[in-house]
């Protein structure tokens, strides 16, 4: 939970990690009560912006934040930065969003749509569009305009990660009738409300890929700054020094089925000046003085001191669709043997990261004793399916079993050594310069060492990580070549590459998921770039298409509950077991009293941030 330290406690999401957000001006009870300053009660707000916006409605809010996106073409796979959908979130509106619990929530829509399963075993899924609702520019919203999206969206020149998703849909089966709109689906796909997250300006870019990348890049079309659908709109890049958006006074207003939203009209605000502050010194000191208003951003130690515990800031974080983790790659000597990967689970504390780490930022926001899945991270389908194995718990003496079983013995200088694959010598690489994650690698790097591994730590600066040791073309090409060393490998991208299979050994970053779990399917499928574990599975590949095509939301959630135990345990697969869950990852959110009554919720997933319901930014 975040404690608000003005307002007392809030509960606003009921998961299995409560999330807390700052409560409302002044205080208001579980009633809907608000109490004012001199005692009397008054009725809460309730969406009109003259009731809600009680102060200023003239003021320019400041994000200090430490990156800036190459441009916002956040579709584009060579720019899928968290940054750019924070931002875009705060323009551009979908059918579904995204609650501070994880969960989907109807957004351009009137209600949740209607799903049928057909005789022949196709789904039709019936929409309708709230009325009212238009782009910055007047241009209303329609089924027609979803529809365009999906042209554009099939159009291949335009840059899309996900069009396969989209190819779900059977092109020929559109109806639309004005704010009603239909699609059928050859077999049910779970993550359909994840289609159209972001509804594009179609009138204003056109379906034609080539014209709509340039657009989308820059937010530009010519010259003007591309047409909004939500609260804010794009103004002015300055770049390397910062980005503007301004107030959208067309807007429609907030979904009022989105109970995270307590004002229903525009923004109390002028607008929200996005500055690039690479130093988390500067960051911290930025928002203390109120020069910056607010961040949002990974989480940085010095934020628990610097930011955290100041009376004039509001720290308000919750759970996130992200977790920490460690990927083990099979094809490493050691780790290819399952009884050292289990061994490593049982062996690792969690909670010294826990502890450590990440209480002293966020409380009691994060269960203690780490994360035990991949596909549940948060509410009532979430298990703790490492715990229920006794894993992450500092377990040396069931590690020692196994290890002793495989054929290690401790050496003279205590680690644990193979006859032939040698002593236990492991890398860990992670984003280098990312100090939380640093710290966390060099604390479990001490407390393993207690038990006889040799845990080493090879990290490249940020985005290096990534290119050269993660998702390198050496390792891809391992991963996909099942462990095949020095293969020749035609990736994706039609580039050939030569598998590496000694790139890394354990890898240590974030997976940022969302309300359908199914999109995390992709690290650990045979063959799939995405998979850095070198882990292949036919029963489980065949078990995730099956758990996507499921219909029923709670035997949908068993299957992939079911598809967690092949990649966390070793219940299901004895050959299993390729990654340690260590903790959900919610991105640091806090801001200055001086300038603001309350701040936005923030919910950290690819599809929401900071911006996303920024009508709930309160001025003094």
């Amino acid at each position: 939970m975040v404690r608000d330290k003005r307002l007392g406690w809030r509960l606003i999401a009921a998961t299995s990690a409560l999330a807390m957000v700052a409560a409302a001006c002044n205080g208001t009870d579980d009633d809907g009560v608000t109490v004012d300053d001199d005692g009397e009660e008054t009725a809460a707000p309730e969406g009109d912006p003259e009731n809600y916006c009680e102060g200023s409605t003239e003021t320019d809010l400041v994000w200090a934040h430490e990156q800036e996106p190459p441009d916002l073409h956040l579709d584009d796979p060579a720019n899928n930065l968290s940054i750019a959908s924070w931002i875009q979130q705060g323009m551009l509106e979908g059918l579904y969003g995204i609650t501070s619990d994880i969960l989907f929530v109807p957004e351009l829509l009137e209600d949740e749509a209607e799903v049928t399963e057909n005789e022949d075993g196709s789904v039709t899924v019936d929409f309708t569009l709230r009325e009212g609702i238009q782009f910055s520019d007047g241009e209303p919203i329609t089924g027609q305009t979803i529809k365009d999206n999906f042209d554009l969206y099939m159009d291949e020149a335009f840059a899309l990660s996900t069009r396969g998703d989209y190819e779900t849909i059977d092109p020929d089966s559109w109806e639309i009738d004005g704010q009603n709109f239909s699609y059928t689906m050859p077999e049910f796909f779970a993550g359909w409300p994840s289609l159209f997250a972001r509804v594009l300006p179609t009138h204003a870019i056109g379906t034609e890929g080539e014209a709509a990348n340039e657009a989308m890049r820059e937010f530009m079309v010519d010259g003007e700054p591309l047409p909004a659908s939500g609260p804010l709109q794009f103004s002015s890049w300055n770049r390397g020094v910062d980005m503007t958006l301004v107030r959208n006074d067309e807007y429609h207003g907030s979904n009022p089925l989105n109970d995270d939203v307590t004002n229903q009209g525009i923004a109390c605000i002028t607008g929200v000046t996005l500055q690039f502050v690479t130093e988390t010194d500067a960051q911290i000191n930025a928002v203390r003085s109120g020069e910056a208003d607010f961040i949002f951003t990974q989480p940085q130690v010095p934020f628990g001191e610097g930011l955290a515990d100041d009376p004039n800031v509001t720290a308000a974080s919750g759970p996130s669709a992200a977790f920490e983790h460690w990927s083990m790659n099979i094809h490493n000597p050691h780790l290819n043997d399952a009884d050292v990967r289990e061994a490593l689970a049982y062996a690792i504390d969690k909670g010294v990261v826990m502890e450590s780490l990440y209480e002293p930022l966020y409380g009691d926001v994060l269960p203690l004793e780490g994360l035990g899945a991949t596909y549940w991270l948060t509410g009532e389908y979430y298990q703790d399916l490492q715990g229920e194995q006794g894993y992450g718990q500092g377990d040396f003496d069931s590690a020692n079993e196994l290890l002793e079983g495989a054929g290690y013995e401790l050496n003279a200088d205590n680690v644990w050594e193979h006859p032939e694959r040698g002593p236990l010598t492991l890398r860990v690489s992670t984003t280098g310069g990312n100090q939380l994650r640093e710290l966390q690698q060099q604390l479990l790097q001490d407390q393993l060492s207690e038990g006889g591994w040799d845990i080493q730590i090879d990290n490249l600066p940020g985005a290096d990580h990534f290119s050269q040791q993660s998702f390198s073309p050496g390792n891809v090409a391992c991963s996909v070549s099942g462990g095949d060393d020095g293969a020749t490998v035609t990736l994706a991208s039609g580039d050939e590459a030569t598998a590496d299979c000694g790139v890394v050994d354990i890898v240590q970053f974030a997976w940022v998921g969302g309300p359908w779990p199914g999109g995390q399917s992709v690290a650990f499928k045979t063959g799939s770039e995405n998979n850095p574990h070198g882990y292949s599975n036919t029963d489980l590949d065949a078990l995730l298409d099956t758990c996507d095509q499921t219909i029923d939301d709670d035997e949908r959630a068993a299957c992939y509950t079911d598809a967690d135990r092949y990649v966390t345990t070793r219940t299901v697969d004895e050959d299993g077991l390729i990654i340690i869950p260590l903790t959900t990852k919610p991105n640091f959110f806090a801001f200055s009293d001086l300038n603001l009554q309350q701040g936005a919720t923030a919910v950290d997933a690819n599809d929401a941030g900071p911006l996303v319901h920024a009508v709930d930014y309160l001025p003094h």
